[in-house]
């Protein structure tokens, strides 16, 4: 059986800024909310650059390191933006970029780019975003899916013990699902996603979503109730358990 390594998005409800410094101003009340997912392989670590390929003055220093199967959270950036992606081995003054993206980021939107493919054929996905809103009495928790494993043939996403697509028929490459709510109450402790070839059926993975009943306490923080997350597939594992997975809170405040 193939494992497969998912990602399961989480972008914090805070205003966590990687500081990969430009002219920009920064303006609390009409920022956007860009948040990169690495699942771009062949390389441990991607640096951006939101310079593009110009020098920063410091080279990579102070710039942002995600690593593979991670997400950086970016919320000071608005409008025109022109970000090289680098490898980690590529961060000298001479270094070309494995991406160089040119797009506009407007005040008061949700972004996220998704890296994939690999340092040598790369490819991504770039959405915009509207996220569900949770009241606090309702216990629930939103998720969608996404594939982007480069390559794949499209897959189907179920409930353990529960047919074949229930959650999601297919998945086609960047193919993404819509937001649906669970219930995420004190009688519920996980969730478990199982990832299917859509053609034959063949188990690719798993991914259990819990700590869904914990108490809030500081022993017991409750990151699920009321948030929105992504669990997207990836096309290759990110340690050497054979896991696909990484966790992305979308439940973003700007």
């Amino acid at each position: 059986m193939r494992k497969i390594h998912f990602i399961l998005l989480l972008t914090l409800l805070s205003l966590v800024i990687f500081s990969c410094k430009k002219g920009l101003s920064f303006k609390p009340e009409g920022t956007s909310s860009f948040t990169i997912a690495n699942g771009l392989s062949g390389t441990d670590y991607l640096y951006t650059n939101f310079n593009g390929d110009m020098s920063n003055g410091q080279y990579y220093s102070n710039t942002s390191a995600i690593r593979y199967g991670n997400s950086g959270f970016f919320n000071s950036y608005v409008g025109q933006q022109d970000l090289a992606i680098y490898s980690a081995t590529d961060t000298n003054a001479n270094s070309k970029p494995v991406l160089r993206l040119s797009f506009n980021l407007e005040r008061n939107t949700i972004h996220m780019l998704f890296l994939t493919g690999t340092t040598l054929d790369p490819d991504y996905l770039l959405t915009t975003d509207q996220l569900p809103y949770h009241l606090p009495a309702d216990s629930v928790l939103g998720l969608r899916f996404i594939n982007i494993a480069k390559g794949s043939a499209p897959v189907s996403v179920n409930l353990a013990g529960h047919a074949n697509g229930s959650e999601e028929a297919e998945l086609p490459y960047k193919g993404i699902s819509g937001f649906k709510s669970y219930k995420a109450n004190s009688t519920i402790n996980s969730y478990t996603f199982e990832f299917r070839d859509k053609a034959s059926g063949t188990l690719l993975g798993s991914c259990v979503v819990d700590g869904i009943n914990n108490d809030g306490s500081v022993s017991s923080p409750n990151i699920r109730r009321n948030r929105n997350f992504t669990i997207a597939l990836l096309g290759n594992t990110i340690d050497q358990t054979g896991k696909r997975v990484m966790i992305i809170d979308e439940t973003i405040k700007i």
